[in-house]
């Protein structure tokens, strides 16, 4: 079975095909990095990132790959908090569901099967068949030593 970065490069690949559009390097070491180095990030994290790793990239480039990703669904875009836009990867992810700090930005992953009963019988009461949910938890880190207070992206409501 091939890995998820395999079927994402094939889906780019149909993707850039059906659209007749130039299938250029960067955007696959784009690809690359997301399926293989990067799990929450947003658009500037990613540029910084390829740039450290000596690749000469545009910012515009990097935004106008990352909405290409987003079209063809290899890449899920998030809106935490102060209309900040976070992505991370689609393939080869199970559902799950986010709790985001506001105090230093961290964002931890979860799945709950409960959540699966609840979104159900929610469908089931209004007489729908749910697709698919998003859930995103914002809390405050409990921790006097938070490891991630270090980073400082808030989402505080201001």
């Amino acid at each position: 079975m091939p890995s998820p970065l395999e079927q994402a490069i094939a889906a780019l690949d149909n993707h850039i095909l059906q659209r007749g559009l130039r299938r250029t390097e960067e955007r696959y070491e784009i690809l690359r990095a997301i399926y293989t180095e990067l799990t929450h990030f947003d658009a500037e994290t990613l540029h910084r990132h390829l740039t450290e790793k000596g690749m000469r990239i545009s910012r515009a480039t990097v935004y106008n790959t990352l909405e290409l990703l987003v079209e063809c669904g290899l890449v899920k875009r998030y809106t935490f908090g102060e209309n900040r836009m976070l992505y991370e990867r689609s393939l080869g992810r199970r559902q799950h569901d986010h709790i985001l700090c506001v105090s230093c930005g961290h964002i931890q992953e979860f799945c709950d099967p409960q959540l699966g009963t609840i979104v159900e019988n929610v469908g089931t009461l209004f007489h729908m068949k749910p697709l698919r949910h998003e859930l995103v938890i914002y809390a405050e880190c409990l921790r006097p030593a938070c490891p991630y207070r270090q980073e400082a992206i808030t989402f505080a409501e201001k």
